[in-house]
């Protein structure tokens, strides 16, 4: 089964790449003689496949709010196309360097901001005129947010003072003061649409938000296949609770039984009626919306954390899963396979006032001031910087 997953995802991956390359010349007409494409001052960058769109929806209504135009800078027509649909920003399709190069050329393009750590950044990067910096997609105290990579840029956004610990202590040779900022969580500060139309009816709306399989053994923190079912049943047992159940767009993508898992965690909350619902549309107004969440050891934790409200983090069932020094997962309220059926007792002992006060210290430390638009302000502040140094 396997295997013909692996051919079947080949198959696509080939496919995918035979119509992009046939719409390359219709594609760089339809965008790059946009005027707002070739004179924006600040790019968001994404040399990546429409699958890892959901990186760039973590900055991309933020950049909306900016007071300077933005443009999407993306390697790929269907990438492209899919920024189109999803945000009001213009688009420069620059499937290779020499298109890079003509946009530079012009002048106009000050800052460049990064959302992943991938390879081809480094097309863009090698220019030396505009300021580069990284903003990537979500703290995290997974090892893939402590990464080399983060010399190649000119600044760096953290969100807080861990993730600013995390970096001095374990790379080498990186001056901390010269090139990062700490800007927080700005996504918190933007009303986000999206939300179902429930009342305020007294339940204690629950997301669970857990994160794919991973790639590897080590990687593994994904809840979906020893959890999902179980603390879901729960849930839904339970009338206290309406349940927001809300996957990872990869789920399943290499693993059958995690595909299992929540083809059968969907089925359970389509049975049990509109109280509950799959949520697989914009990220964002679960923050205000729920009450509490359950999820997995992934950017959702941290982005749960920066609310302060009661939350689960699960323990991997996977034996051979790296688990990084993280004082969130020594802090916050951890949710075994064997304690997933108790899910409703475990969110009530996490929503004591002694565990809300815990909360509200351990979100300090990983995002500092979470005040209403105190985040917002910082990013602002972090182009204006970057602007500055770009004209200098």
């Amino acid at each position: 089964m396997q295997r013909i997953r692996r051919v079947a995802g080949i198959g696509a991956r080939a496919t995918a790449m035979v119509r992009n390359r046939l719409a390359r010349s219709s594609f760089a007409a339809r965008c790059n003689d946009d005027p707002r494409a070739r004179t924006a001052p600040v790019a968001l960058y994404l040399a990546d496949g429409p699958e890892n769109v959901y990186q760039l929806r973590q900055w991309d209504r933020v950049a909306e709010d900016l007071d300077e135009p933005v443009v999407v800078i993306v390697s790929r027509p269907d990438t492209g196309r899919r920024v189109l649909e999803e945000t009001t920003l213009p688009v420069f399709f620059a499937p290779g360097s020499t298109y890079l190069e003509d946009l530079v050329a012009d002048g106009h393009l000050e800052v460049v901001l990064y959302v992943n750590h991938l390879p081809l950044n480094f097309r863009m990067l090698r220019f030396a005129e505009p300021v580069h910096v990284h903003l990537g997609h979500g703290e995290s105290d997974k090892d893939s947010s402590v990464s080399n990579q983060n010399k190649a840029y000119d600044l760096v956004a953290l969100a807080g003072p861990a993730a600013t610990e995390r970096v001095a202590t374990r790379l080498r040779m990186f001056d901390v003061a010269a090139h990062v900022r700490e800007i927080g969580r700005p996504q918190l500060d933007l009303d986000h649409p999206g939300a179902p139309d429930w009342p305020d009816d007294g339940t204690t709306r629950v997301l669970y938000a857990p994160t794919w399989e991973g790639d590897r053994a080590s990687m593994a923190y994904g809840s979906v296949a020893s959890h999902g079912v179980g603390l879901v049943g729960a849930l839904l047992a339970d009338p206290r609770y309406r349940v927001i159940y809300r996957p990872h767009p990869r789920t399943g993508i290499q693993s059958p039984a995690y595909a299992e898992a929540d083809r059968a965690v969907r089925a359970m909350i389509g049975a049990a009626g509109p109280r509950h619902l799959v949520d697989e549309g914009p990220y964002g107004w679960q923050w205000a919306f729920a009450d509490a969440c359950i999820t997995d050891l992934s950017s959702v934790a941290y982005d749960w954390l920066a609310t302060t409200k009661p939350m689960l983090v699960t323990v991997p069932a996977e034996p051979r899963v790296t688990l990084p020094d993280s004082r969130l997962l020594s802090d916050v309220d951890r949710i075994t396979v064997d304690d997933a059926v108790r899910a409703p007792a475990l969110l009530d002992a996490a929503s004591r006032p002694a565990r809300r006060a815990a909360l509200q210290a351990l979100s300090a430390h990983y995002f500092g001031d979470t005040a209403p638009g105190a985040s917002m302000d910082r990013f602002r502040a972090l182009v204006a910087e970057a602007r500055t140094l770009a004209r200098t």
